[in-house]
């Protein structure tokens, strides 16, 4: 009997330090856990200069008309259609991303209470109209020019020397004085501005390296660069993307604020050797000699930048040696026709070397596998017999 009156009080004892108040070790039941606050919502009114907020890159955008356009309509006109452009712009730039690899959504954020309406050359306006554009808030210009004058070029995008792209929208071809609409649904100005946003994200130019076989007067071969927005950027969002090589480079980039944005990336992203390999038929080659010559204007030229001369089948070369000719970023080469000669068969063979292939390579490695070696770009021209 006592034992069972020991146990019963070893039980109460139990139970009352298990159910006291303000006990630590009391259970939380499931509806009772606090909730996970929900993720803020994005606010245009946070966004400065290289914003990223881990899921959104966003930007301000200074929006300029010219003064001759302008005066052919009204605020009203523009305002309204501005708005509905820019949300197609915005929707273009996503779309274009259709295997998901961005790592943030990109919003562009158009001005449309503040729109300067600019007298002159439109590349002065960051410097005429500086006074009305918050350089601790705009990273980007986009400036429409209506009404083309007599001796006006076409559009793209410059800088202004300190990291904020200046956009021109222009079509040259029309009549001199004669209004167009940009902003009618039917041109191509939304795919336009969102080609120049990839030269604002730090992404060049592809369609300068198309070369026909009759503009090779080295090899009489052709060239075609890969398709993406920075090559054709027109068809309809179902023909056309973003290509990889265009995805690395905006995500490497993100939201950042440069000088020519493009040049740096090129730079601090390329592979640091490319390794040639010379065969014949299949074959090893044991000596050999390679010649590097420029293209330009969609053109091969019969000038040749580099030639150096190996034994063995494999050969690297310093990769911006090679294409860096100058010591400003912007000095280099676009792409070199390589023409390898077998020393013993006197047989050539040639390749194409553009710019964006070896960067892709250091995108791959540094940014993506973030090795600690060297980069390598490997190459390989197999040289065909001569027919007799």
């Amino acid at each position: 009997m006592r034992t069972l009156y020991i146990l019963f009080f070893f039980i109460c004892v139990f139970a009352n330090i298990c159910c006291s108040e303000g006990s630590n070790n009391q259970p939380i039941l499931p509806d009772e856990e606090e909730p996970t606050p929900p993720p803020s919502e994005f606010n245009p009114d946070n966004v400065g200069l290289e914003y990223d907020d881990g899921t959104n890159i966003a930007f301000h955008i200074k929006i300029a008309i010219d003064k001759e356009g302008f005066d052919m309509r009204d605020m009203d006109f523009f305002k309204s259609r501005l708005k509905t452009q820019w949300e197609a712009i915005n929707e273009r730039f996503m779309k274009l991303d259709k295997k998901n690899v961005l790592k943030r959504n990109y919003i562009f954020i158009p001005d449309l209470e503040d729109i300067i309406i600019f007298e002159g050359d439109h590349w002065e306006v960051p410097k005429n109209y500086a006074n009305r554009i918050d350089k601790n808030k705009y990273q980007c210009i986009v400036a429409y020019d209506f009404v083309i004058q007599e001796g006006e070029g076409g559009g793209g995008c410059s800088d202004d020397g300190y990291g904020m792209s200046n956009i021109l929208v222009v079509n040259p071809g029309i009549e001199p004085g004669k209004f167009f609409n940009h902003l009618d649904e039917t041109t191509s100005t939304v795919a336009a501005i969102v080609h120049e946003f990839g030269h604002f994200r730090g992404i060049i130019d592809l369609y300068p390296f198309a070369i026909k076989a009759s503009d090779n007067p080295v090899s009489g071969q052709s060239f075609s660069p890969i398709a993406g927005i920075m090559n054709n950027p027109y068809p309809a969002i179902k023909d056309c993307e973003w290509s990889e090589y265009e995805l690395r480079c905006l995500n490497v980039n993100g939201a950042r604020k440069e000088y020519r944005l493009y040049d740096t990336c090129l730079w601090e992203t390329f592979t640091d050797f490319i390794e040639f390999t010379i065969t014949e038929n299949g074959e090893p080659v044991e000596g050999y000699t390679l010649n590097f010559y420029k293209t330009e204007s969609y053109k091969v030229t019969k000038q040749i930048a580099h030639t150096m001369s190996a034994d063995g089948n494999k050969v690297r070369k310093d990769a911006k040696a090679l294409f860096w000719y100058g010591k400003a970023l912007w000095q280099y080469y676009g792409m070199f026709l390589v023409e390898a000669i077998n020393t013993k068969t006197g047989n050539k063979g040639y390749c194409f070397l553009p710019i964006y292939e070896p960067h892709t390579q250091g995108l791959i490695d540094k940014v993506e596998n973030k090795i600690t070696d060297k980069s390598f770009y490997k190459k390989t021209i197999d040289i065909q017999p001569q027919k007799q």
